[in-house]
């Protein structure tokens, strides 16, 4: 198997680590590690954990010099530890771990004086100051040494409270990252994995600690056939990634006009994905670079149904890095895209389902705010396109982002294959689709799709289409320019008149079961003998037996709403088409936004490009906890009408 991030293929370095702190005595530790798969910050995970650090700390690695001159030079990112593991690390690798001790790290605190602080903020007592509510003289001196000490430590706790007790509350992650010992505790002796919900339950209020990423995120993502132990995933992953290097092979070398067309499209996509990421802040000719194209370039031409489509490389960057290995981030992107492929198809169903989803919930949460977008021309909520299509990717920092994903893949319950992962959709081919059938430029299908969605905006009068219509096109320029400045797709800012389905469009029906998740706890509701948080249902249902179109009147469309209620929303196997937790991620961040929007009087331009200002700026843990609290309202909801309609007979819903 190739490798990706270092040119000398070595499995494990050897590593010493001194500890230095203050006038103490140093401490020293030895450990291997895999340079594949670790990063600078999973090493400061580990030199953390090896020697219980609780205060901030550097890193430095000794190197050599011109000269030849032992030198000790700073480890700040993964650039510098990919230097340290080619140039410095033969026999082994020396690495300096300096922690600052509790006094040092106090220098960076300002001093607080009564000028610094208005009243009626407390303020420290100084020293050897004057202070008019000092207690009498006559007062004995412990007592009064006791009573200033306790005024001080109050006043300096009410000073350092720089926010409020809630909203600090609000920024804490519910639960710590899933550790390496909590997840062999879901695993028998074979490493077999016995209580798959309960893994998803616990990465749901955690998140998965990023030293384990690797190993939890195929589980998430449903790569593995249910029952397998350790060994036998092992050599899964072995034989998949052989099956990849074939198919790659193959399609690769493929030099047909279409085969040429997609590795374009694909190109220019890759070399904007992510670079300022030390990963992919490379030449245009770096492995990395050409790992990404490579997995998307074969997975287009090994699926004509879907093919490739902006926004694809979003999913497979994190993927890249997580695995730091081609071959087994293609099978994990192969089964992410069993799942989200339906964002990309042409017909547009999926989306339109999402966004009316997205339309109802709103109402049934913020009913001022969403009676504020009528007015606005923006009840559709286009503007959130690129956050429903790249699942929010791109709306928090990088590593936040992947921490949100692992959140939002553990609400949704295990689906293993039945008996292989499929890294190749035969029947397509065996169809001899033809790829030019599907546009990859983003504004392209936008195109075709309003030539095969006009039959959807039939019902509406002539009037309301001339009003409406030319508003959208001056909708789409000013977005997609603020996109531009982000470097990435800036046709998917705004995805208005792109892949609606027409009125007749039917849901596909599933099987999944229903599974729920309780407020703010740690337990999950049983159904059917199963249990998980929420079903991975495909489709999505239609109220009232038609697909509304976002382009229906403000006045109808909002008569349609009325009356909507937690309990009336589609059930979590249909709402969100399959994933109604990201709807709830999406309600939380119009929901922090919504003050300034409705102060500020925008209008559809206006928030278009408010929301562009804050790509990656979102904070993870306030989103993250506001939306679990959200989505366990509704699925309380939902558990009370399910148990309402099981016990008033079957003909009710």
């Amino acid at each position: 198997m190739e490798g990706i991030v270092f040119p000398e293929e070595r499995e494990v370095i050897r590593i010493k680590v001194k500890k230095c702190e203050g006038l103490m005595q140093p401490e020293y530790r030895k450990f291997a590690v895999d340079p594949q798969i670790t990063s600078y910050e999973v090493l400061r995970h580990t030199l953390r954990r090896a020697f219980h650090l609780q205060s901030d700390f550097t890193i430095s690695y000794l190197s050599h010099d011109s000269e030849g001159q032992e030198v000790w030079l700073s480890l700040l990112s993964d650039w510098d530890l990919d230097a340290a593991f080619i140039s410095s690390s033969h026999p082994y690798l020396r690495l300096r771990v300096d922690a600052r001790p509790f006094e040092d790290a106090l220098d960076d605190w300002d001093i607080i004086s009564s000028k610094d602080t208005p009243e009626p903020v407390p303020h420290p007592v100084v020293p050897n100051a004057p202070n008019n509510r000092q207690k009498p003289s006559t007062q004995p001196l412990r007592r009064s040494l006791f009573s200033s000490v306790q005024t001080t430590l109050t006043r300096m706790t009410q000073v350092l409270s720089f926010n409020d007790t809630k909203e600090e509350e609000d920024e804490k992650p519910m639960k710590p990252a899933l550790s390496d010992t909590e997840f062999h505790s879901f695993l028998d002796e074979a490493g077999r994995l016995i209580r798959p919900e309960d893994l998803r339950l616990r990465i749901y209020h955690g998140g998965v600690d990023p030293a384990l990423r690797k190993v939890v995120w195929r589980h998430l993502l449903n790569v593995y056939p249910a029952g397998m132990g350790g060994k036998e995933r092992m050599d899964y992953m072995k034989r998949k990634a052989n099956e990849y290097l074939k198919l790659k092979a193959k399609f690769l070398a493929q030099d047909t006009e279409e085969a040429q067309f997609v590795k374009n499209m694909v190109k220019k996509d890759v070399l904007r994905t992510d670079r300022t990421l030390d990963f992919f802040a490379v030449p245009d000719e770096h492995p990395n670079i050409t790992a990404l194209s490579n997995i998307l370039t074969t997975f287009a031409l090994t699926h004509p149904d879907v093919s490739y489509c902006q926004g694809m490389s979003d999913f497979a960057s994190p993927l890249l890095v997580t695995m730091r290995d081609e071959a087994q981030a293609y099978v994990c992107f192969c089964a992410l895209m069993n799942r989200i492929k339906p964002n990309f198809m042409l017909d547009g169903e999926a989306m339109t389902h999402k966004f009316q989803h997205l339309t109802e919930l709103m109402h049934c949460v913020a009913p001022e705010f969403t009676e504020y977008l009528y007015k606005q021309q923006a009840e559709d909520l286009f503007f959130c396109y690129r956050w429903m299509l790249l699942e929010l990717k791109r709306e928090f920092a990088y590593y936040d982002a992947l921490r949100m994903l692992e959140v939002m893949w553990s609400s949704l319950p295990p689906s293993p294959p039945q008996k292989d992962l499929e890294l190749i959709d035969n029947v397509a081919i065996m169809a001899n689709l033809s790829i030019p059938r599907y546009p990859y430029n983003e504004a392209d299908r936008r195109q075709k799709g309003r030539r095969s969605s006009s039959s959807s905006n039939q019902s509406i009068s002539p009037k309301s289409r001339e009003h409406r219509v030319p508003n959208r096109k001056s909708r789409r320029r000013t977005s997609s320019n603020s996109d531009k400045e982000d470097g990435n797709h800036n046709s998917m800012v705004d995805g208005r008149g792109s892949r609606l389905p027409s009125k007749d469009a039917e849901p596909k029906p599933t099987n999944r079961t229903t599974q729920q998740i309780t407020h703010g706890g740690s337990s999950s509701t049983h159904n059917n003998g199963k249990s998980a948080l929420v079903p991975n249902g495909p489709k999505a249902a239609i109220p009232n037996g038609e697909l509304p179109s976002p382009a229906r009147s403000p006045m109808v469309f909002k008569k349609q709403l009325n009356g909507l209620s937690m309990s009336s929303l589609p059930p979590p196997d249909k709402f969100g088409y399959g994933n109604p937790f990201m709807l709830f991620l999406c309600l939380t961040i119009l929901l922090q936004h919504q003050d300034i929007i409705m102060r500020e009087q925008m209008d559809y331009n206006d928030i278009a490009m408010h929301f562009d200002k804050h790509v990656r700026k979102h904070n993870v843990n306030k989103v993250l906890n506001k939306a679990r609290t959200l989505f366990a309202e509704y699925l309380k909801a939902q558990l009370q009408k399910s148990a309402s309609s099981n016990g008033s007979g079957p003909n009710q819903c």
